[in-house]
C-alpha cells in the first residue's frame, strides 16, 4: 500500500438510485481536515433532490466537526424541504451520534437500502 499525502483522508461518492433522491456515500475519516469537503457536496446536492441520504457506514473516525456538517445539513434541509436520511450503523458513526443526543434530532438508519427504501 502506498501512501498519497496529497490526497484526504476521505471520499464522498454522489449518486442518484431514484427520481428526486439522492446518495453521498461517504469513506474514511470525517474530521476538521475532511468535513469542508464533506460539507462541500452536501450543501451543493441539496437543491438537486426530496431525499438526501447521507451514508455513513463507510466513515471510520466521526469527529465533532463531521457532527457539525451533519446538524448544518439538516438545518438547510429542513428549510429547503428536502428529508435528510443518515445511514448510521456502525459504532464509529453511532457513538458519537448518541453520545451528542444527535439520534433524537436526526434520522438515522442501520443500511442504505433502509435509507433509500423508507416511505417519504
Amino acid at each position: 500500500m502506498t501512501e498519497n499525502s496529497s490526497a484526504l483522508p476521505i471520499e464522498v461518492v454522489v449518486d442518484r438510485p431514484a427520481e428526486g433522491v439522492v446518495v453521498a456515500t461517504v469513506s474514511g475519516e470525517v474530521d476538521m481536515l475532511t468535513a469542508p469537503a464533506l460539507r462541500g457536496v452536501v450543501m451543493a446536492e441539496l437543491d438537486e433532490c426530496h431525499v438526501l441520504v447521507i451514508d455513513l457506514s463507510g466513515v471510520g473516525f466521526l469527529g465533532s466537526a463531521g457532527l457539525a456538517v451533519l446538524v448544518e445539513t439538516s438545518h438547510e434541509a429542513q428549510r429547503r424541504q428536502v428529508e435528510l436520511r443518515l445511514v448510521a450503523g456502525g459504532r464509529s458513526v453511532r457513538r458519537p451520534l448518541e453520545i451528542t443526543g444527535l439520534t433524537e434530532v436526526l434520522t438515522t438508519f442501520p443500511s442504505r437500502d433502509d435509507a433509500v427504501g423508507a416511505p417519504g
